[in-house]
């Protein structure tokens, strides 16, 4: 509060006196536009470059269901990428039902160039709980590379210590596929 009362006649020259000589900036201030808010063509700005290569290439989504049994404490399901082709993955939900009062971890596995595996992790926020079951579901938004070689591309959930009960897993990987 103190800086804008002080700063403002300094802006306007008043305490200008005050100011040694080297230090004051002679350049008057720029005047105020006669209109306040900025005119915009009416025509659509025009895509960029990058935006237009991505329509080029296909694009991909895939679900994926599977479940994790009474006594397992983990489940997965693996979704392979054609021969000569890279996926970009752009975006992955998941909904895990299980149990009440149990609690899950979900990740997907890509490989990149034969030697470059990665694991990507998914935030899960409880959206149900009620009747014994609870539901947890996530929706994120991700850039993650997957090559054809040798691993497919793997959805995994693992729960804690519980085990007891069977849990459902649907999961939607999308993106788009280029060559590589």
């Amino acid at each position: 509060m103190m800086l804008n009362r002080l700063s403002k006649p300094l802006l306007y020259g008043t305490l200008l006196s005050a100011v040694p000589a080297a230090l004051a900036d002679p350049t008057p201030l720029p005047s105020s536009p006669a209109t306040a808010f900025p005119s915009f063509p009416d025509r659509p700005f025009p895509p960029s470059a990058a935006m237009g290569r991505r329509d080029e290439h296909q694009p991909i989504q895939r679900t994926i269901r599977f479940t994790i049994g009474n006594e397992e404490k983990e489940g997965y399901a693996e979704i392979p990428v054609a021969g000569r082709q890279r996926m970009v993955i752009e975006h992955v939900s998941a909904l895990v039902q299980g149990p009440s009062g149990q609690k899950y971890f979900a990740s997907l596995r890509t490989t990149l160039q034969r030697n470059e595996t990665a694991w990507h992790y998914l935030v899960l926020s409880q959206q149900y709980a009620g009747a014994g079951i609870d539901v947890y579901a996530a929706s994120q938004p991700i850039r993650a590379y997957a090559d054809p070689d040798e691993l497919p591309i793997r959805f995994s959930v693992s729960r804690g210590l519980d085990d007891g009960g069977t849990v459902s897993v649907d999961a939607t990987i999308s993106g788009y596929l280029v060559d590589r």
